[in-house]
């Protein structure tokens, strides 16, 4: 039995307390009307599983999990490489509203594992370059950097963390359902707009002018009724099918393979300067902005409230 199988319950005879769990968080989304149609939860069952398996599965396929401190810093090129300097880890770690949430619920923790998201950039500076023997200033060179470090879902092991990320990644495309949906609404309410827009021209038009507005006003027309009929709630699953049963069109991983040296300068095959090859996952679709993200695994951790670490900042900035 795979997981289909298994998600759907011991041969398909009843919905697994998951799948059920799964459709209501989706549906209320969405639109909580509709546990009232006559389809719920019958209808929302194999869109809800397909995103089940994808989000699963994508989680899986994030990297890491990377130690992030300042032996890792040292010793990890990969860690050196996202990281402008070796306090923007504390900093990262500090930062994080999600990770200061979990440290307060679980003060005594001293590890945890976490999805670990930021902006990558590049950005033309003058640098020094070794030719042979002569020591070149001023070179032109292309450098990558790392900004926006943000850490979500802390969990105590690698695996709870990755079933947190699935179950944002879930939400995620629950929302993709939720834009299209308003979208449409949003498509309604132009046409009505148009339609008031083009009987004011057909009431002044004059004879020569009629048809042609009258062929517009009828598209129109034949539009609206489309979408009203698409916005009723027995229609509604055919966003959620649209979306969660090909979840790989709306939320994927798209991995940048990147050859760098240790100052994180972009170095091409065959130049007179050797680098190391990167691959650098973007989270594609989960944000308006696209993120790095790689899992992490923090140590030594002390959690800080906000007000000492405001403290902290404005001694810094006095300073």
């Amino acid at each position: 039995m795979g997981m289909i199988g298994s998600l759907l319950g011991y041969g398909g005879k009843k919905d697994s307390p998951e799948v059920l769990f799964a459709i209501d968080r989706a549906v209320s989304a969405v639109e909580p009307l509709l546990k009232q149609s006559s389809g719920y939860p019958r209808d929302f069952r194999m869109p809800v599983i397909s995103a089940l398996e994808y989000t699963r599965n994508l989680a899986e396929k994030i990297p890491g999990p990377v130690a992030v401190d300042r032996e890792s810093y040292a010793k990890d090129a990969y860690v050196h490489i996202l990281f402008p300097a070796i306090d923007s880890i504390s900093e990262a770690v500090c930062s994080s509203l999600a990770l200061q949430d979990y440290l307060q619920d679980h003060p005594a923790i001293d590890e945890l594992y976490a999805l670990m998201g930021m902006r990558r950039f590049e950005k033309l500076m003058a640098g020094m370059e070794l030719s042979g023997q002569t020591l070149q200033r001023d070179v032109v060179q292309r450098v990558v950097y790392f900004t926006s470090h943000t850490l979500e879902a802390p969990a105590c092991s690698e695996q709870q963390a990755r079933e947190q990320v699935a179950s944002g990644f879930f939400d995620c495309l629950a929302r993709k359902v939720k834009e299209r949906v308003v979208a449409r609404k949003q498509n309604k309410e132009s046409l009505l707009v148009e339609k008031e827009l083009l009987r004011a021209r057909l009431h002044n038009a004059n004879e020569l002018d009629k048809p042609a507005l009258e062929e517009e006003l009828d598209k129109v027309m034949s539009n609206i009724q489309s979408t009203i009929g698409s916005l009723e709630l027995g229609n509604y699953v055919a966003e959620f099918e649209a979306v969660m049963l090909n979840p790989e069109q709306y939320l994927y991983l798209d991995p940048k393979p990147v050859t760098l040296d240790s100052m994180g300068v972009r170095r091409e095959d065959g130049g007179a300067t050797q680098g190391k090859e990167f691959v650098f996952n973007e989270l594609i679709g989960y944000d308006r902005r696209d993120w790095t993200v790689t899992m992490v695994r923090c140590n030594n951790l002390q959690s800080e409230s906000f007000a000492e670490r405001l403290d902290k900042a404005y001694r810094r900035l006095v300073i």
